[in-house]
């Protein structure tokens, strides 16, 4: 008998051994909060974050490009995003499966929100045009925002920044610095498929106030639906001012989204009362090409009918500067949209800071992560 437990001691400080370097190459190379859970005596389940890459495809083929070395268990990857666990992929296949109680169980006793993450400060631009006046065809407004993320418990995390003109032809703001945008977010996934995201706080467009998200995905299906309501109102924020107007604009959009068999192509159909209290409907073509997003979509409401096209990719170079705790990086999704009708404010949401569920979701939708495997 104490031979029978000198040999499971031995075992469970080999596995802890193993668990200790699996988790110590990753982090070296970005990823964040890594847990190694045993799945019996030949499969791991790796939890992980990495916030450089749009795609968790990207991200988990790098790891089992990095583990190949120091792992020879199969592995099943649950990618973390805000600090919550999304769901199971495993490493061959992608073969997508909810996250099981006993996943529920383990990351909620090993999570370190706080010492599993780097401070990490994020460059991205804030870019608007407008187009086709006869004085001054082309008006453009350049900021950059210098921001960051922290993580106050599971899924709860509050980002704030600055924000640095560069140049502006397209209106009347001073050329102070400035706070950017900045929020306190909730994301959580309290049942399978089920998925929320709640914020309050400053956005763009100058909006202020509160803005919830609820998102059914199963994550290996091709159907998506999803609702996005809010009260908003105006505020202003200058080097030395600030004024805010009353929280007096409600909207809410629900929306239906459609993975189509080839081309990578989504077509997503939202209706409902928009940020400008404009009632009408949206279509959106979406194509993902791997890191990049390009969409077409046109709108009518009761204020007009616009059309343009949008797209999103991470900028490069990516991580910039990375030690133990510190991290400056350039951001993981910016997004642009054009809109031919430059006047008439048609079927608009404002910009969080951080991505909408439906532009998060579709990049873990596992038919997207197999199509880039093969």
């Amino acid at each position: 008998m104490r031979k029978i437990w000198i040999s499971l001691c031995f075992f469970l400080l080999f596995l802890n051994g193993r668990s200790q370097e699996v988790e110590e190459v990753l982090y070296k190379a970005g990823f964040e909060n890594v847990m190694v859970k045993s799945e019996g005596e030949d499969t791991i389940k790796v939890f992980f974050e990495h916030r450089e890459f749009r795609s968790p495809y990207h991200s988990m083929r790098y790891a089992k490009l990095l583990l190949r070395d120091v792992q020879d268990k199969n592995i099943v990857w649950a990618p973390l995003y805000h600090n919550f666990p999304i769901g199971n992929y495993n490493a061959e296949n992608y073969n997508y499966r909810p996250l099981t109680k006993e996943d529920k169980t383990f990351f909620k006793r090993n999570n370190s929100w706080f010492k599993g993450y780097r401070f990490h400060f994020r460059i991205h631009p804030n870019f608007a045009a407008r187009f086709g006046f006869y004085d001054q065809p082309f008006q453009t407004k350049l900021d950059i925002i210098l921001d960051t993320r922290l993580y106050l418990a599971t899924g709860l995390s509050i980002q704030s920044g600055i924000r640095i003109p560069v140049q502006n032809s397209l209106d009347s703001r001073n050329s102070g610095v400035r706070l950017a945008p900045s929020l306190l977010h909730c994301f959580t996934q309290p049942v399978p498929n089920h998925f929320f995201g709640i914020s309050l706080g400053t956005y763009y467009y100058d909006r202020y106030g509160w803005d919830l998200q609820y998102r059914y995905s199963p994550l290996d299906s091709r159907w998506s639906f999803g609702l996005e309501s809010g009260l908003t109102g105006y505020y202003r924020i200058d080097a030395d001012s600030y004024a805010t107007g009353d929280l007096s604009f409600f909207h809410a959009v629900v929306d239906a989204e459609y993975r189509l068999p080839f081309e990578n192509l989504s077509l997503k159909l939202s209706a409902g009362q928009f940020i400008f209290e404009d009632k009408g409907f949206r279509v959106d073509l979406i194509r993902q090409f791997g890191t990049v997003d390009l969409g077409l979509y046109a709108a009518n409401t009761n204020v007009g009918t616009t059309a343009g096209f949008q797209f999103a990719f991470s900028l490069f170079p990516g991580s910039i500067y990375r030690s133990q705790n510190l991290e400056l990086r350039t951001t993981e999704a910016f997004r642009w949209e054009y809109s031919y009708n430059n006047e008439e404010p048609v079927a608009k949401s404002y910009r969080l800071g951080i991505p909408r569920l439906s532009n998060i979701l579709r990049q873990y939708n596992a038919r997207f992560i197999k199509s880039l495997s093969n």
